[in-house]
């Protein structure tokens, strides 16, 4: 009886060495498929950001120097029923906000300049996964670009992962963009932590941080109920929506893009 059990114990020890270096070596495959695909998926992105005009990206021009401009509403909102133009909310002309004074300043400083501004707040308001809207960016992205300035933060809320998410996107344009030089600007409203989280997370990747302290909370840099502000075609309309009146209006977003280009200088 014994001997029985013995020997059917042996058996079943053999059948599970046996299924073990089976189950090992299909583990092998796969993790060599895996690898596979991770490093050819790489490959197809890099690729695609070679090809970014082809796909409706801006075409970046080899004799200019290339600014791309990524931010929420300050740096660019379309036209609603309480907002009349393509441009930095707030701004009372398409020409004084903060993107088209640093264009047009870097300009006079380098000679010709091809900017580009991109709204990217879907990146603020995805908490859960902010990682997952970066290939959002992707037809933007070039060995070209000269300058990137990132002005994210005001429609952040939750700040769970918010510098480990910042980490993210300054290493994804540091990839992508490896000639760029890369300035993050502070926040324009105050909310906790978050304009420190963000000057962390540049520190991490040696990014340069532009501090807005001065302006950040400032009233006076604010829009304001019932300023006058032009559309495209000349037309006056008056704010009337408290969320417009708290972006920063022609002294404010002047301002900032004396801190741009204080930093751009140095």
């Amino acid at each position: 009886m014994d001997r029985k059990i013995l020997s059917r114990a042996a058996a079943l020890v053999a059948v599970l060495v046996v299924a073990g270096f089976s189950v090992f070596g299909i583990f092998r495959h796969e993790r060599r498929q895996t690898e596979v695909i991770t490093r050819l998926s790489e490959e197809i992105r890099v690729m695609s950001h070679k090809l970014n005009g082809i796909a409706g990206g801006p075409e970046w021009p080899e004799d200019t120097f290339n600014y791309l401009a990524i931010g929420n509403s300050l740096t660019l909102h379309g036209i609603t029923s309480f907002w009349w133009d393509n441009r930095g909310m707030a701004a009372s002309k398409t020409e004084k906000d903060y993107f088209h004074i640093v264009s047009r300043q870097l300009g006079d400083r380098i000679g010709k300049v091809f900017s580009v501004p991109y709204n990217f707040s879907m990146w603020e308001v995805q908490a859960h996964d902010r990682d997952e809207t970066l290939a959002n960016l992707d037809r933007f992205l070039s060995t070209k670009i000269d300058m990137i300035t990132v002005q994210l933060a005001e429609n952040a809320s939750n700040l769970d992962t918010y510098k480990e998410d910042y980490v993210s996107l300054l290493k994804y344009l540091k990839t992508y963009c490896p000639n760029a030089r890369i300035l993050v600007v502070g926040d324009f409203w105050e909310n906790g932590d978050r304009d420190s989280l963000k000057e962390q997370a540049c520190r991490e990747c040696g990014i340069e941080y532009v501090s807005l302290e001065g302006i950040k909370g400032n009233k006076d840099c604010e829009c304001g109920l019932g300023t006058a502000v032009f559309d495209s075609e000349g037309r006056p309309h008056i704010v009337g929506h408290e969320g417009v009146a708290a972006h920063p209006g022609d002294s404010g977003m002047a301002a900032i893009a004396g801190r741009i280009l204080e930093a751009f200088d140095k």
